[in-house]
């Protein structure tokens, strides 16, 4: 069993002071998803179960052999997902950072999907010193390709409500079992920023920076964040193609609206606020097929 010094460096994770004094890391060998890991779903990992204990991140001696029940600041990360998860139930493939946390349990704020897709776009930027961009809903471009990307879920049963995000970033690139569609749209930081930082690092920005904004949005929506998504929005002002169960949407993207919606301007000037679909780049296209480049969750 590992104890976090090979795939994940316990000793670079600073998820900061409140998932420290409170919450527990799942540090989870193999998994079927690590968001279903924490919604009490699925087969249950193998791993061990972390704590930290004087400013320092321990494993606990005992292996995790069957599924726990999972507290409100927990977060689990996996080294091999079976059954990874993205959106609109695609499989996730490539190998790098497999993360799920756990959120208050209240109702999702509006746009909080798109939110957290640009808390961890800024972590990444910040922390590896890549133009990382936001792709809508929550998907983490690099040079025009997929470097990682959201999912979220949220389970109730009766008056109790559970809200897990997921997070996958590839810091190596698809292997050669991926499809080739997937190895060419898919970029790593192995191959943008070797070295730039590691998956416990990653981790812990990403989480320090979505515990520590995540009041201030659902208090204030996105005035604070207006600016930040707009600099960071890899469809906004470009002409795109979006894919709707009600079929193809074509327009140009004008950013993204309070409820998380994409903004679409039509060819008859007309703007639509579409809540849900595969958004690309017109002439440029999205991973065809059903599997997508990520480490999902």
């Amino acid at each position: 069993m590992s104890r976090g010094g090979d795939w994940f460096d316990l000793a670079n994770f600073d998820p900061g002071p409140d998932r420290a004094a409170a919450g527990r890391l799942f540090l989870l060998d193999r998994v079927d998803s690590t968001s279903d890991f924490l919604l009490g779903r699925g087969e249950g990992g193998m791993g061990r179960i972390c704590r930290c204990r004087g400013g320092v991140w321990r494993p606990g001696e005992d292996a995790l052999l069957e599924p726990v029940p999972t507290g409100p600041r927990d977060l689990a990360v996996a080294n091999v997902q079976t059954r990874g998860r993205g959106r609109l139930d695609r499989v996730w493939l490539a190998g790098g950072l497999q993360l799920s946390w756990r959120l208050p349990d209240e109702a999702p704020a509006p746009g909080l999907p798109v939110w957290l897709g640009l808390a961890a776009v800024q972590a990444v930027r910040e922390l590896c010193g890549v133009p990382a961009v936001l792709k809508w809903p929550n998907d983490l471009f690099l040079d025009g390709r997929k470097l990682g990307g959201m999912i979220l879920d949220l389970v109730t049963c009766g008056d109790a409500m559970t809200l897990v995000a997921g997070l996958g970033v590839n810091l190596t690139p698809p292997g050669p079992e991926a499809p080739s569609a997937v190895r060419d749209g898919a970029i790593s930081l192995a191959e943008a920023a070797p070295g730039a930082a590691d998956a416990a690092a990653i981790a812990g920005a990403v989480l320090r920076r979505c515990d520590a904004g995540l009041p201030r949005f659902r208090a204030l929506g996105w005035e604070p964040w207006r600016d930040e998504l707009a600099a960071c929005d890899h469809l906004r002002g470009r002409p795109v193609v979006l894919r709707t169960p009600a079929g193809d949407l074509r327009g140009v993207a004008e950013g993204v609206a309070d409820d998380g919606a994409l903004r679409l301007r039509r060819p008859d000037g007309r703007i639509d606020d579409v809540v849900a679909g595969d958004a690309s780049v017109a002439g440029i296209g999205p991973v065809p097929g059903e599997t997508e480049g990520g480490s999902g969750c």
